[in-house]
């Protein structure tokens, strides 16, 4: 597949909810911030389709009933992922939500492809290097940790002849516990980079959701 650079313009929206559900519900109250013009979502439906995880995370139940993430370092689907790009998938909508056990990010994919790859680099600090300039990113993202998510995909449809994206490009949570920030930083040569601001570092798992196909992090409390 040819790649080609792609430039960001960071918009703002916000997302928030708490729902017992697998995939938590976003709250049409929360309130935007800076020049956010994207209204609330509905909520979520149920994770009812879930493939087994992608993340070698543990999903074991605690004694308090959450289950128990003990993924901690940098992960990946496998060490090449990034060959695994998909030309059959290409962004819909990103969005945050929280539930009682951990914060959720899910970003939403239209087309028929299977998981592309991905990876998840934890950072103890809210910068990180962007792809293709290599300089840190620029403003810092929400809080004191960070996750840098990548995925062989393009979060827009344009450079694949499909539909533009028209969600979020950056959700700040209003204070949730774990996720605090979530934003598109740019895409390069196939691949789309994606920083999630964090309170601090945390267990966290990856997953691959169909029906629609997203991928999602869930970074626990």
């Amino acid at each position: 597949m040819r790649r080609w650079p792609v430039v960001i313009i960071v918009t703002a929206a916000v997302l928030a909810g708490c729902t017992s559900t697998p995939e938590p519900d976003v709250s049409p109250s929360a309130t935007a911030s800076a020049s956010a013009s994207a209204s609330a979502s509905p909520a979520a439906s149920p994770d009812a389709s879930a493939s087994p995880s992608a993340s070698p995370s543990a999903t074991t139940t605690g004694a308090d009933g959450c289950p128990a993430f003990d993924t901690t370092g940098a992960s990946a689907s496998y060490d090449d992922w990034s060959g695994d790009l998909r030309a059959d998938l290409w962004g819909v909508t990103m969005r945050v939500g929280t539930h009682e056990c951990y914060d959720r990010w899910v970003m939403e994919f239209a087309g028929k492809g299977a998981m592309p790859g991905w990876s998840v680099t934890p950072h103890a600090a809210s910068v990180f290097a962007v792809d293709g300039s290599g300089e840190d990113l620029s403003p810092a993202l929400a809080g004191n940790a960070s996750l840098e998510v990548s995925f062989g995909a393009w979060y827009d449809g344009t450079p694949l002849e499909k539909a533009p994206y028209e969600g979020p490009k950056t959700v700040m949570t209003g204070g949730f516990v774990a996720i605090q920030e979530a934003r598109i930083v740019g895409a390069f040569e196939g691949i789309t980079q994606v920083g999630i601001g964090l309170d601090t570092l945390r267990p966290y798992r990856v997953m691959w959701l169909e029906g629609p196909p997203r991928l999602v992090v869930d970074v626990a409390k």
